[in-house]
């Protein structure tokens, strides 16, 4: 199949030219060639046969595209600038070249935004800057190649000064999901507690951000590291990420993690957590693995991202994958059942792991009664929280709705 006059997206995996991502308009068919055995993915390795994917981007691709409300943002900038309907390909070739990480891009008709926002880490936290977030917006919406439906951005930013500038993923919320900032924090506080692995988080002291490390990045001297979301592993879209099973992930661990009997535990863990807090939007978007490179044998689960509770918002809201073939908030014999079952865990390591997660959630609800005190303006909010929180750690008390 020619392709010399198609425009085309050189990607490069760690460095290296890998091949070339193509889109036939005629056909709605994405085409990548691979040019080397630089593999730009745990599921397409190098083969000499093109890679299709009809209608939508490949996976691995796809997982760059923002969602909801940053989706649409950059949708009206790009119909302005092309006058004509906008596809996948437009986005990504508009996002492509402000990518980092394990894979690169580079494209001959995108250019990265001329504007840089002098900001650190300090003036986000602070709250004292005017516009803040239509400023990001209006620097770094071509540079934000991140999923999500909350309004966020992703900005270049320094810590201290002379320090070399990291990306962090600014998020902020509308009123249709008031206190999210907060919300956020205090789950990713409990995860935390439980023992599980997250990127550095920080809430601004307007309360207005949640600002998080991007953890793909290479400390110092090391390179930046791949990621996949699960989506990606299953060969799924963004318009996906609700189909599919969390004992399905647990599988594809067992399969593709260089330490399975860790990640696995973790990975029950994680569930036990989103069960607990009652986030139902813990889809296969919100689960990846990171490696060097997907030949370097370091292959692991990614650490825990974008747990919010999700109920004090939709009062009839629900798991986003299904457990045992259904989407209901389990409680605790159920989760045991999943953990012994599907995560290979002994009876006494599920038990032990579980009550982590019960603790951590039972802190969390301290710490969230402490902040009520002290910040009026939460207080109703954050009340709902902790019935929430409560109730749920009540129900993994019961088996068959009666007391143990």
């Amino acid at each position: 199949m020619p392709m010399q006059s198609i425009s085309a997206i050189e990607v490069f995996a760690e460095g290296y030219s890998a091949g070339k991502l193509f889109h036939l308009p005629d056909t709605r068919e994405h085409v990548f060639r691979y040019e080397s055995d630089h593999p730009i993915s745990l599921v397409m390795p190098p083969s000499p046969k093109d890679y299709v994917f009809k209608f939508h981007l490949h996976p691995i691709f796809d997982m760059n595209l923002p969602e909801g409300w940053l989706f649409e943002m950059l949708r009206n900038l790009l119909r302005k600038r092309l006058a004509r309907e906008i596809l996948d390909f437009d986005l990504f070739e508009a996002l492509a070249p402000a990518v980092t990480g394990y894979l690169t891009y580079r494209t001959s008709q995108s250019e990265l935004s001329s504007i840089l926002l002098n900001l650190s880490l300090e003036d986000i936290l602070s709250g004292r800057q005017e516009n803040l977030f239509h400023r990001l917006v209006e620097a770094y919406l071509l540079r934000s190649a991140i999923s999500g439906v909350q309004p966020k951005v992703l900005a270049p930013l320094c810590e201290k000064a002379f320090f070399p500038q990291k990306d962090f993923i600014v998020k902020t919320f509308g009123p249709e999901f008031p206190h999210l900032a907060e919300n956020e924090f205090f789950c990713m506080q409990a995860v935390a507690r439980a023992g599980i692995a997250v990127p550095r988080y920080f809430l601004s002291e307007d309360r207005r951000y949640f600002v998080v490390e991007r953890f793909t990045e290479g400390r110092d001297a090391e390179p930046s590291l791949g990621f996949e979301e699960f989506c990606t592993l299953f060969g799924r879209t963004r318009n996906e990420k609700y189909e599919g099973s969390y004992e399905r992930i647990a599988k594809a661990i067992v399969r593709i993690s260089s330490r399975p009997e860790e990640d696995l535990k973790t990975f029950f863990r994680m569930i036990v957590m989103n069960m607990l807090l009652r986030n139902g939007d813990a889809h296969l978007k919100n689960f990846g693995v990171l490696y060097t490179s997907p030949l370097s044998g370091d292959i692991r689960l990614a650490p825990a991202y974008d747990v919010v509770c999700t109920l004090v918002y939709l009062p009839d809201d629900s798991p986003a994958l299904t457990l045992g073939g259904r989407r209901i908030w389990f409680g605790k014999k159920e989760l045991l059942t999943f953990g012994m079952a599907s995560c290979l865990l002994s009876a006494k390591e599920a038990d032990e792991q579980y009550r982590l997660c019960e603790a951590a959630v039972a802190d969390t609800v301290g710490e969230i009664q402490r902040y009520c005190e002290e910040n009026d303006g939460f207080s109703e909010f954050g009340r709902r929280m902790i019935d929430i929180f409560r109730t749920s750690l009540a129900e993994t008390k019961r088996i068959k709705g009666r007391p143990t």
